[in-house]
């Protein structure tokens, strides 16, 4: 069963504000928009569909995954933190 269901690294706990820019500017920048516009900007599903002109569908798409990739690229963050400060 383990080999069914995948892995995602836990995100950092003590993350700057430069940490997650950095994560955010590593996905695609489709995924970051309808994250800005909803979680940043506070825009609804519905404001985002409309300044993005995408079916509404799309947003929730594009968040869930956005946000997949967010979570898995500050997970992957806290690994080479983690390296670094264990050589040290």
């Amino acid at each position: 069963m383990a080999d069914t269901i995948p892995f995602v690294a836990p995100v950092p706990e003590t993350l700057t504000d430069e940490d997650i820019l950095g994560a955010l500017g590593r996905i695609p920048v489709q995924f970051q928009e309808a994250i800005v516009l909803c979680d940043v900007e506070e825009l609804t599903y519905r404001e985002i569909s409309d300044s993005l002109a995408i079916p509404l569908g799309t947003v929730m798409s594009r968040l869930h995954r956005g946000r997949a990739l967010l979570r898995s690229e500050l997970g992957a963050f806290k690994v080479v933190i983690g390296d670094r400060r264990t050589q040290k």
